[in-house]
């Protein structure tokens, strides 16, 4: 689950949202609950095969993932809430790379689906168009 799919929720006006808001509650709980039992199982595999700074970036990058939710947490407005996430993709960003150089790999010195995106995306521009994929006969147009 990204919390994005929460923090779309919040409100871009002065309206708050409720507190007690069940919907909000429970995706920030199987949120918490994805971070503590899959996430941090994962930094310490990361601990054992990685350099000290892609440890460090591991570690920060875990942090910013649980830190991400508090304007949620809070129902702060939508403006609140995306710098954060923003942020949080940019540290994700700058370790994928540390660990792409670490494994002898270049960086990828760009975020994959920047924004806003372009016309086009997701769709490669050397495949097919999206009607040679129609299975079977098309009725005829009039």
């Amino acid at each position: 689950m990204e919390i994005d799919t929460i923090g779309i929720f919040l409100p871009t006006e002065s309206r708050p949202i409720s507190a007690d808001d069940e919907l909000i509650l429970a995706d920030l709980y199987e949120y918490t609950r994805m971070w503590e039992t899959s996430l941090q199982p994962l930094l310490g595999e990361v601990e054992l095969l990685a350099s000290p700074e892609v440890v460090d970036l591991a570690d920060r990058v875990s942090g910013a993932l649980l830190a991400v939710t508090a304007p949620i947490e809070l129902r702060l407005n939508f403006d609140d809430y995306y710098p954060v996430w923003f942020q949080t993709r940019d540290l994700i960003h700058v370790l994928r790379d540390a660990m792409r150089t670490e494994l002898g790999l270049p960086k990828i010195l760009k975020v994959l689906a920047p924004f806003p995106r372009e016309d086009d995306w997701p769709w490669l521009d050397s495949r097919p168009p999206v009607d040679s994929y129609i299975q079977g006969k098309r009725p005829k147009a009039q």
